[in-house]
């Protein structure tokens, strides 16, 4: 038995836009928590998303772009649909046909500095202040998208 290399497990999953940025999604309620606000994970000029009004992950955008929604906004697409895929907002197709979700969701989009976590609140809730964006997805329409950011899923660390 050779010796043992196993990373510790970080509180995401990677995904890689067109364009090679990466975005992290965060795993579940508590990993959300350190994707959001450990500085370990994110940066405040980062790019944060979540699907408005409902459970789901928090997802960051590693890029520290001013403009980014303007120079980058298939990285913002990409980033929106993967928030609303790993949400409550939209019924979730079984592992490995993520690409043929279908469904409706609004995604908040701010800057990772304006994410904080209220004292004492549940696991995965936050707090934005700040310019909030509004980003509407229609994950019915966004196929391949989707298939090409599933193939990216952990490749980027």
């Amino acid at each position: 038995k050779g010796p043992s290399s196993t990373a510790p497990r970080l509180p995401y999953n990677a995904f890689a836009s067109e364009s090679g940025v990466e975005i992290r999604v965060g795993r579940r309620a508590s990993d959300n928590d350190l994707l959001s606000c450990d500085f370990r994970y994110r940066d405040g000029a980062d790019w944060w998303l979540h699907a408005a009004g409902c459970p789901g992950s928090h997802v960051v955008i590693r890029s520290h772009d001013d403009n980014l929604p303007a120079n980058d906004g298939d990285a913002v697409r990409d980033a929106a649909c993967l928030a609303a895929l790993f949400s409550k907002a939209i019924a979730k197709p079984p592992p490995g046909r993520e690409h043929e979700a279908s469904g409706r969701a609004s995604v908040s989009l701010t800057r990772a500095r304006h994410v904080s976590k209220p004292p004492g609140a549940k696991p995965g809730l936050v707090a934005l202040k700040g310019d909030v964006t509004t980003i509407r997805v229609d994950l019915g329409a966004e196929g391949k998208r989707l298939k090409r950011l599933m193939a990216t899923k952990d490749v980027v660390k």
